[in-house]
């Protein structure tokens, strides 16, 4: 039960064991009436969740924010309500008592059973149409204030407790599970930089260097970035294409002890588109750079 119930219970509990006047004993039975629908209500919705309508009736209270009940979330919170066998209390009360006292019985069975006889001992209370006070020597509440504000209230924390426990191993679940995902990340992450981006880094490096040992080679008044616009956007006129063709079979006719090699390849083809340009311009260089009469 949570604090609200108890104070209500306890107070109306109370009331009623120490009215002297007969004339008020209807009134204060009324309100315990009251407050023992309110406990069932809430046990059996703590227990059923949204169904708990489906054992009490159409007049149960709803809590909207409730949809699945506790009894069995978990299997400690599960023998808590429903296994026998078990003290339920803890170290602030008195241990617990041996099989000579007159509530073992009650007290070493699950909460869900001491709960349904602690609810017949207050609707016994509320109900008793006697007009004859019965004090604190009533059995039924000595019942309450000796198993309900004991056993039972222990009972319901250490359900408290196990249902804390509960969420946070939800939690920990969760977060054992982002680690895992991290790793999983950086393991991925490193395999690409090590089996994808290492390789590419280094061809790139190795194109520059061949770019600029073939950039070397060109004459100094040649115009490069006129020749290499039209090398990438293929824009050769014909006569380009003429001296380019010649001047492959030229390198190429000289050069049968390499052919097949990528290096040989490039440069065969940069002194061809070389010789196409210059020839536009009227400056035709031989290979060893010099001009041609």
């Amino acid at each position: 039960m949570s604090v609200k119930y108890r104070k209500r219970v306890d107070g109306c509990l109370q009331e009623l064991a120490n009215v002297d006047d007969p004339s008020q004993l209807m009134a204060k039975r009324a309100a315990l009436l009251k407050v023992v629908k309110l406990v069932k209500d809430a046990w059996y919705t703590l227990q059923l969740g949204n169904q708990a309508y489906t054992a009490l009736g159409a007049g149960t209270e709803m809590f909207p924010l409730v949809k699945k009940g506790l009894s069995h979330a978990s299997k400690t919170i599960e023998n808590l309500f429903y296994n026998s066998g078990v003290c339920h209390r803890t170290s602030v009360d008195p241990p617990c008592s041996d099989k000579n006292y007159r509530f073992y019985q009650v007290t070493h069975t699950g909460l869900d059973s001491m709960m349904q006889q602690l609810m017949i001992s207050l609707s016994s209370m509320a109900t008793n149409s006697s007009l004859v006070p019965e004090g604190l020597e009533d059995e039924h509440f000595d019942f309450v204030y000796s198993v309900g504000y004991k056993d039972l209230l222990d009972g319901t924390s250490a359900i408290a407790a196990a249902h804390y426990n509960t969420i946070l191993a939800l939690f920990n679940g969760m977060l054992l599970l982002h680690i895992i995902l991290f790793l999983i990340f950086w393991i991925i992450f490193g395999g690409f930089v090590l089996f994808m981006l290492n390789p590419l880094l280094r061809r790139i490096s190795n194109e520059r260097r061949r770019i600029a040992e073939l950039m070397s080679q060109l004459p100094l008044e040649l115009d490069v970035e006129r020749l290499v616009a039209r090398a990438l956007l293929g824009a050769q006129t014909p006569g380009m294409q003429q001296h380019g063709i010649e001047g492959d079979r030229s390198v190429s006719g000289g050069a049968t002890g390499n052919a097949g090699g990528n290096e040989t390849e490039a440069t065969t083809k940069w002194k061809a588109i070389i010789r196409a340009s210059t020839s536009l311009n009227g400056k035709a260089p031989s290979m060893d750079g010099r001009k041609r009469p």
